[in-house]
């Protein structure tokens, strides 16, 4: 899902990476500690409360109870303790998830076409490479094999205006930075997961270098700008990637089949496209309403779909959602789908060889454009792949 361009994200990450950069070259051990004073490191402790033998204690609220530190842990007070807030990661690809590991931040998101690990690594690869050279760098050095990729400079450069009523003059800020990219890929290819992490910085302001102190968690917020800014970029590029990758392997596909098979996938599959028209979004089925249906009533149940009735007259489906078992989850790439378990009803109407899909509630109240976007890779998987009919048989 598309929430932002990349273009319009590269003013936000520019900003972020002036604000951490300035604070890295500017005076550290403020921008590190609490404001105000430290007086409460003086204060006496309370002593427990007493509690007479045979009298209940009063039940204590557990909230704001501080954990005791593990064993091996450092123990910091007052002036010691960071308060720096660290850099969030933006999550602008629909289902991806975050998970924080002891090298670092993994971003963790699915293409859905991809048919294996080989196969995504591959494209993945190309595409950090091709963010790198958007960005006017080169790869200086790439591993395959290991998954991994450096960065030669990269550089941000911005004009500041000077205030004509000080009398100051314009300043050039340019920042500079190399990182490595490390790819994740789960065995059955579908998702991905990204790793950035910072190897060096400079500052320049009017052509003059500016110190930069960096300690890990300012490299880590670096790191994290960075990954956002590779985020933007694959997110840019997801829609197209996820049709190539289909067309490759549909045409893969059928180059392998007879002319007996072709004949019978044309004659069962259904391309199924996301139309938005005045703010509103529907599907349109490639196909009659006679096929449409037929491929409805196989997958729908494979995507956690009853069909509790239908109306043959006006084309309703009432369904009922309710997410499916793992395994099947698993088998047809849909571990990452979130749909709401709830009542639907989804009209189904034909003008020939074109079908049109409307969502609404139980109510009749057609679905959000959001919520239409969400379901829709996953159905349309569903409406065009090979599937295994007693997976359906059997709900």
């Amino acid at each position: 899902m598309q929430l932002v361009s990349f273009q319009t994200m590269k003013v936000v990450f520019f900003g972020s990476l002036v604000a951490t950069l300035a604070a890295c070259s500017s005076s550290g051990e403020k921008n590190r500690q609490a404001e105000r004073n430290f007086d409460y490191l003086e204060a006496t402790q309370i002593e427990p409360l007493a509690i007479p033998a045979g009298v209940n204690p009063p039940e204590y609220s557990s909230e704001f109870v501080i954990p005791e530190p593990k064993p091996d842990s450092e123990e910091l007070f007052g002036r010691e303790v960071d308060v720096r807030a660290p850099v969030q990661v933006i999550p602008l690809i629909a289902g991806s998830r975050i998970e924080d590991t002891d090298d670092g931040l993994i971003f963790w998101f699915d293409i859905l076409q991809a048919e294996s690990a080989v196969e995504t690594q591959s494209t993945m690869m190309q595409t950090i490479s091709d963010y790198i050279a958007y960005r006017k760098s080169t790869v200086v050095q790439r591993d395959d094999q290991q998954a991994f990729i450096a960065s030669d400079w990269l550089v941000d450069r911005e004009t500041v205006e000077g205030n004509w009523w000080l009398f100051s003059s314009d300043t050039v800020m340019e920042q500079r930075q190399k990182f490595t990219y490390q790819l994740d890929v789960k065995p059955h290819g579908r998702t991905a997961g990204l790793r950035v992490s910072f190897i060096d910085g400079e500052i320049y302001r009017d052509g003059n270098d500016e110190a930069l102190e960096l300690d890990d968690f300012d490299k880590q917020r670096l790191a994290v700008v960075e990954l956002n800014r590779l985020i933007g970029y694959v997110n840019d590029r997801r829609e197209e990637l996820e049709a190539q990758l289909a067309e490759q392997r549909e045409q893969t596909r059928i180059a392998a089949m007879s002319e007996t098979e072709k004949e019978q996938l044309f004659d069962e599959t259904v391309s199924l496209v996301l139309v938005n028209d005045s703010g509103a979004s529907y599907f349109k089925a490639r196909a009659d309403m006679d096929k449409t249906m037929k491929r409805l009533r196989l997958v729908l149940p494979l995507a956690g779909f009853t069909i509790t009735d239908y109306i043959a007259n006006s084309g309703s489906l009432y369904l009922t959602y309710e997410r499916p078992p793992e395994q099947i989850l698993e088998t047809y790439g849909l571990t990452t789908m979130e749909f709401e378990e709830k009542d639907y009803l989804f009209t189904v109407g034909s003008n020939g060889n074109v079908t049109q899909i409307t969502l609404a509630d139980a109510e009749g109240v057609v679905l959000k454009p959001g919520e239409v976007k969400a379901l829709y890779p996953y159905l349309a998987i569903l409406m065009k792949m090979g599937i295994d009919t007693s997976d359906s048989l059997s709900r």
